[in-house]
């Protein structure tokens, strides 16, 4: 007797869904030969059986989550079915772990697993930690060449294109647009070998398109096996596991409709045909899924396409799938589409007249809006604050400066910038980074500002580098140069990294004090707030002071308070000084 856990079905996935066993308890079963369907959060795969053998025990009814690596099946081998002498029982099991691929025509995969090379996001600025992608460059089965841009990824502030490493053919995309990939995972694997034609060496028709596949074909070992048909009650049509699944999924009748495939097979464009053209009757009411028919797991899970978690979500919400519009990959359905949901006029929870049972219900959330993923430089700030804020430990100072010594038309920004480089000079402290978890600092010999820049998209900060050894005229023409950059989205990763202090001057817009944040691993940012004009009297008289609020924050872990006051003063010297 032997157990198969449940392997890999993707990239990490922890858990798929049992959709419909494919055999059953007292069945034989061969090498290779099909025994589930599962359904991941991408898509949905047949799961073959690693050995021969008799199945004994199904761990799992449709329905059921079976976490990666937990039980799925037990099969008895017998004496007569041991497993080859060449393979031991985990490697079996690693051979059998599928992996959805896309499918377009008849073309297959001929590369095995020895001439597979997966190439891995690499760092695209300074330990960023992942990357969105933009928009693919290539498709599976292209040949690309040493260098050739592949994608294009945004990073915490740019838009950067990955080069291919090596000459090659694209085996698999590990992702599409919008899709975050971690730096250090999977973004594409390459084959030296050549997408083929199947079997049949008919030559792919030109211009069809594929859109919509709900599964694919199935990589077992150094393989890919083809799908199997079979036949419904009240027809005698072909249909594979594709046609099945996407049946399901638009709630379309098989045995209703005609073939146009090859050989009598259905096709998706007759499955989608059939389910563009059925009217739907209002006498009967969607059912809404409960709580406990989550729990029991008595809905058809493909239903809809919607991961797990995402079922879970709404079963706790008491949202009905059918209710959701789809807004993810592939036209799966996201936790924020359930939570919109739940606003609708035709959702239980909208209406006043309520039946429920009396127990205690979990509190409804309504959302005054839509929901929207925060990303590209809104998700750069973000993680950058929440970093900030677990680690740094903030201390602002706050004084203002007079400036009316400052000749008409001086370039407020040039000159704060100025102060800045001086300030560092006499007090390095602050010119540094520190690195918390070693308790090292390093204090930097030159000067490289950090200018925090409002946009549309989020906050950009692009890094002026070696400001100490600008004149005022080099300091505005890089300045301009960087703001057009980021207009246009061509700034470079190596411009929005490197700062070792920042500057903030929110004031162009309103406010007189604040406290920015500190970037780490940078020690200090200077805020400077709106101009404003003062009476002061002195021996002359009255008279009229243009005064400029500044307020410096600085990490306390680094710097002393001490530190930080000498800095500001140095600062507020070089400001007040009217050359």
């Amino acid at each position: 007797m032997k157990t198969f856990n449940l392997p890999d079905l993707g990239e990490g996935l922890p858990d798929a869904e049992i959709v419909n066993w494919l055999v059953k308890e007292g069945d034989t079963v061969s090498i290779d030969q099909p025994m589930v369907e599962m359904e991941t959060a991408k898509a949905v795969v047949e799961v073959p059986s690693p050995f021969n053998g008799v199945i004994s025990h199904f761990h799992g009814q449709p329905g059921d989550i079976i976490l990666t690596g937990a039980p799925l099946v037990d099969i008895d081998t017998g004496e007569n079915s041991p497993l080859p002498e060449s393979k031991t029982e985990s490697s079996v099991q690693s051979e059998t772990q599928a992996a959805a691929v896309e499918k377009e025509g008849s073309e297959t995969l001929s590369a095995t697993a020895e001439d597979i090379e997966i190439f891995n996001l690499p760092d695209l600025g300074e330990g960023l930690p992942d990357a969105e992608i933009v928009n693919w460059l290539v498709k599976q089965g292209d040949k690309v060449s040493l260098h050739q841009p592949m994608v294009e990824m945004e990073t915490a502030k740019a838009v950067v294109e990955v080069p291919a490493p090596h000459d090659g053919f694209i085996h698999q995309l590990y992702g599409q647009a919008g899709d975050i990939i971690k730096t250090g995972e999977p973004l594409v694997s390459f084959t030296t070998s050549v997408l083929k034609q199947a079997s049949t060496g008919s030559e792919k028709p030109k211009g069809r398109k594929d859109a919509g596949t709900v599964v694919g074909t199935v990589e077992v070992g150094n393989t890919v096996t083809a799908e199997k048909t079979s036949t419904v009650a009240g027809s005698q049509a072909k249909i594979t596991p594709v046609i099945k699944a996407l049946a399901r999924k638009l709630k379309v009748d098989l045995s209703t409709i005609k073939p146009t495939g090859k050989a009598g097979a259905i096709t998706q464009a007759d499955v989608k045909n059939a389910a563009k053209n059925r009217t739907t009757s209002p006498s009967k009411a969607p059912e809404t899924i409960t709580k406990a028919m989550v729990s029991s797991n008595t809905h058809k899970p493909l239903s809809f396409r919607a991961s797990p978690a995402v079922r879970a979500h709404a079963g706790r919400l008491g949202v009905n799938l059918q209710n959701c519009q789809a807004s993810g990959p592939k036209g799966s359905i996201t936790k924020a589409d359930v939570d919109n949901a739940l606003n609708q006029p035709e959702h239980p929870s909208a209406s006043t007249a309520q039946t429920a049972a009396p127990r205690p219900v979990a509190p409804t959330v309504h959302l005054s809006g839509d929901a929207e993923a925060v990303r590209g430089a809104r998700r750069a700030m973000a993680q950058a604050m929440t970093a900030s804020h677990q680690s740094v430990v903030p201390v602002t100072l706050m004084d203002d400066v007079d400036i009316s010594s400052w000749p008409r038309g001086t370039d407020a920004t040039a000159r704060m910038l100025r102060a800045i480089c001086y300030a560092s000079k006499v007090e390095p402290a602050l010119n540094a980074w520190f690195d918390g978890d070693k308790m090292e600092r390093i204090l930097h010999p030159h000067v490289h500002v950090g200018i925090a820049v409002d946009t549309p998209a989020g906050l950009y900060v692009p890094v002026l580098k070696n400001a100490d050894s600008q004149s005022a005229a080099d300091t505005r023409q890089e300045l301009n140069r960087l703001m057009q950059s980021i207009e246009a989205k061509t700034i470079k990763p190596g411009e929005l990294t490197g700062g070792t202090i920042s500057l903030s001057n929110y004031g162009t817009i309103a406010g007189r004090y604040g406290t920015p944040v500190v970037t780490l691993p940078q020690v200090a940012i200077l805020g400077a707030g709106r101009y404003r004009d003062e009476l002061k009297i002195s021996d002359n008289g009255i008279s009229k002071h243009r005064m400029l609020p500044l307020s410096l924050s600085f990490d306390h872990r680094a710097c002393t308070g001490g530190e930080g006051a000498r800095f500001l003063a140095a600062l507020m010297t070089d400001l007040q000084s009217a050359v």
